[in-house]
């Protein structure tokens, strides 16, 4: 018996089976895509709903683990800055640094910082040294001692060996002498003839001394200490005079 395929293919039925199960299909797999975009969307929707909760349920927990740690710290500098006043830090307590002591840390960082402290104040000034019209006033010496020779011509004296009375007068308070005049210069026979006597000053024990040269100390720059140094040698180095009988 032949099967007749022309047949069964134009067959009503067929057709409607075929004409129908690519709708079914395409309606299943409608059906079945919109499911899966539904679930997808609800899904995603749920994961996204889900992670805005979490993200906002994180962020005060953030925030305030951040206000911890900034607490923490605070707390830790000031404990830090309480256990160690002096500025050293913890590895220079332990192994040393640039003030470190081994005998006492503290006491050197101490003193550091006294140091720092006293390099930032301005140095004193120190004081001016004395001079010699400080001391013995605007006239220390003659102006112009003036000598002769035996032809008479004259010329001048250095004024260093002409004290005024004045300076004389001072420099015996000093030294605990008294005031004499005398021409040191140009003794009794001598054919020069000074003008101007010198005004001397004498020891107890019968020293001269000229007042006029240690007046000059005055004019050096040294300082008062210095130049009563150089008064005491100038008293000790002069000797009395000597006694004839």
């Amino acid at each position: 018996m032949a099967l007749n395929i022309d047949h069964v293919a134009s067959s009503p039925l067929t057709a409607t089976l075929v004409a129908r199960r690519p709708a079914s299909v395409a309606a299943a797999q409608a059906a079945a895509q919109g499911t899966t975009d539904t679930t997808e969307t609800q899904g995603s929707s749920s994961f996204q709903s889900l992670l805005a909760s979490s993200s906002a349920a994180k962020e005060p927990a953030a925030t305030a683990a951040a206000a911890t740690a900034a607490t923490d710290t605070a707390a830790a500098t000031t404990a830090s800055s309480t256990a160690n006043p002096n500025g050293l830090s913890d590895f220079e307590l332990l192994f040393g640094g640039p003030n470190y002591n081994p005998a006492d840390p503290m006491v050197a960082s101490n003193a550091a910082s006294t140091d720092s402290a006293s390099a930032a104040e301005p140095a004193a000034t120190p004081a001016a040294p004395p001079t010699a019209q400080s001391v013995f006033g605007a006239n220390v010496w003659l102006t112009d001692p003036i000598g002769m020779t035996p032809d008479n011509t004259t010329f001048e004296y250095n004024p260093i060996y002409f004290a005024t009375q004045a300076t004389a007068q001072t420099v015996a308070q000093m030294v605990g002498g008294t005031v004499v005049s005398k021409n040191m210069i140009t003794q009794p026979g001598n054919t020069f003839v000074q003008q101007q006597p010198n005004y001397m000053v004498q020891m107890p024990d019968g020293a001269l001394i000229n007042p006029g040269l240690v007046a000059s100390f005055y004019t050096f720059g040294f300082s008062q200490s210095q130049i009563d140094t150089m008064i005491a040698q100038e008293v000790a180095n002069t000797p009395a005079p000597v006694q004839t009988t």
